[in-house]
């Protein structure tokens, strides 16, 4: 299992933590198989980051601006990392990759998603957006008479199979006791941001007794059907906590790995880390964000995804290609 880097930015959330498995040879659920100091994970991270910041900002000037302008600058709909809050505090932290060709290695990953759980929420976001949105806020501080900026100062991830998309520009924060889930998307250039408030885990389950090992877990499969698709999960009775990625949970144990059976949409896990300290779980300043019923928030995703350039009045001479757009949830 993958050891997860993080980026400076992050030490205030976690200062050391266990990443632990089921250790076959013992008893004990939770077995530890690896002390992780998170001093030692920054060095190569943030020389990457720092690295690719310089490239990012050479090619932000030597480069069309009009590819690099990023209009959200400085206004009201813009999510700040500084300003972020806090809603809970947790001990528990899963990485999912998204579409991995190689789950060991993050550079074939088209996302690499978080997992924050607290005691009362939990709150699942793009963890390689995130520490873009950290770097171009300390760009921001050091840059405060700049009129545009670079969109991206990490390389991480594979955005080029699309110009934007809501699995790595959304959040869902998952209310426990209110039984009820936010998703809060974050739109590109002058579109209004937006947030739809619906129940939380909406799935209806049927289990099955296959079995397999995920992250060094025994896990159970369970199908659903959620919202045009047919979904195969992998839970583990072993962590029972009712939660996965994206919106999906009410299973018995978390979710490890999760489907549509057309295998568009891939999440795995990589890792898990969990905290002899509490660390808080956060949040983006939720004023950013107007609320739109399903309709409209299905119509303005699929019209950012679908007709990009057009939208925002770009018209290059060769416009990328992208493959067509498959959204994860049909109706």
């Amino acid at each position: 299992m993958r050891v997860a880097t993080m980026s400076k930015v992050k030490t205030q959330d976690m200062t050391t933590a266990k990443v632990v498995t089921r250790d076959s040879k013992t008893k004990s659920l939770f077995a530890p198989q690896q002390v992780v100091s998170w001093r030692k994970f920054l060095y190569v991270r943030i020389m990457k980051s720092v690295l690719i910041f310089f490239v990012s900002i050479v090619a932000h000037i030597e480069i069309n601006a009009q590819v690099f302008a990023y209009p959200k600058l400085w206004g009201s709909q813009v999510r700040f990392y500084s300003s972020m809050q806090t809603v809970d505090f947790g001990r528990i932290r899963v990485m999912y990759a998204l579409n991995a060709s190689d789950i060991k290695d993050t550079e074939t990953f088209d996302d690499w998603h978080r997992l924050d759980i607290g005691s009362n929420f939990s709150v699942y976001y793009s963890y390689f957006t995130f520490l873009n949105d950290s770097l171009l806020d300390v760009w921001r501080k050091n840059n405060p008479n700049a009129r545009t900026a670079p969109t991206r100062l990490t390389g991480d991830g594979n955005p080029g199979k699309s110009l934007w998309a809501e699995y790595y520009y959304s959040d869902i924060l998952k209310n426990f006791d209110e039984g009820i889930l936010t998703q809060y998307t974050y739109m590109p250039m002058n579109v209004t941001n937006l947030k739809r408030i619906e129940a939380m885990h909406l799935q209806n389950w049927t289990l099955h007794e296959d079995t397999a090992t995920i992250a060094g877990y025994l896990c159970q499969k369970a199908t659903t059907t959620f919202r045009g698709r047919d979904f195969e999960a992998w839970f583990t009775p072993m962590i029972p906590i009712s939660n996965g990625p994206w919106k999906f949970g009410g299973l018995p144990g978390l979710i490890l790995k999760l489907y549509d059976t057309d295998r568009l949409y891939v999440f795995e896990c990589t890792n898990i880390f969990f905290s002899q300290e509490t660390f808080p779980v956060k949040i983006y300043d939720e004023n950013i964000y107007m609320e739109a019923d399903r309709d409209r928030f299905r119509k303005v995703v699929r019209e950012v995804n679908e007709e990009y350039f057009s939208r925002f009045g770009f018209n290059p001479e060769r416009p990328p290609v992208y493959p067509p757009y498959h959204p994860l949830e049909l109706e």
